[in-house]
């Protein structure tokens, strides 16, 4: 119980650090982002030991590897996916979290993505131009328009503070 709370200490600094150079510079570093992946990892050995699934240096490898794997596509999209911070950043989680709770830190970063995305659309304005170009898109890929389809610069949303709050809500819903 103890060691739950040693990792989500660190891994909360973590988290608060990248939302800070996140919204200021658009940049979740590395500086912070591996050193959180390997004292998370380094803390389950030392404490838990090697362990299996559900504890020790094997759950938050399997949990961080786990992430990586999943996040991958999302991070090799040039236009909408997240920002190789970003998937630093879920990995470091990942580890701190081990298997099973990363699954539902997943569910809870990708809730929390999906309303910052809507509050931000609503906030700057962009619903019914971002609505529009979809259709348009949609019709061009149905045939039923002809011609490019010109679309806006796509708005910038600091997915730092998704990943933030869904691993704080994620370490709420599994508190004890």
């Amino acid at each position: 119980m103890a060691d739950r709370y040693v990792l989500w200490s660190l891994l909360g600094v973590a988290l608060l650090i990248s939302v800070v150079t996140d919204l200021a510079s658009r940049r979740i570093l590395d500086i912070i982002t591996y050193p959180t992946a390997l004292l998370a990892l380094g803390y389950r050995l030392v404490a838990e030991g090697v362990g299996e699934l559900e504890h020790g240096l094997v759950s938050g490898a399997v949990a961080g590897l786990g992430v990586g794997l999943v996040m991958l596509p999302w991070s090799l999209r040039k236009k909408g996916g997240i920002g190789w911070g970003d998937y630093k950043l879920l990995v470091a989680a990942g580890c701190a979290f081990g298997y099973p709770l990363v699954m539902a830190m997943l569910v809870f970063v990708s809730l929390a993505g999906a309303l910052q995305a809507v509050v931000t659309l609503i906030w700057k304005g962009g619903v019914w131009t971002t609505l529009a170009a979809s259709l348009r898109k949609m019709g061009q890929r149905l045939k039923l328009v002809k011609g490019d389809v010109q679309t806006e610069e796509p708005h910038y949303i600091p997915y730092g503070v998704a990943i933030a709050l869904g691993c704080f809500w994620a370490m709420w819903w599994d508190r004890a």
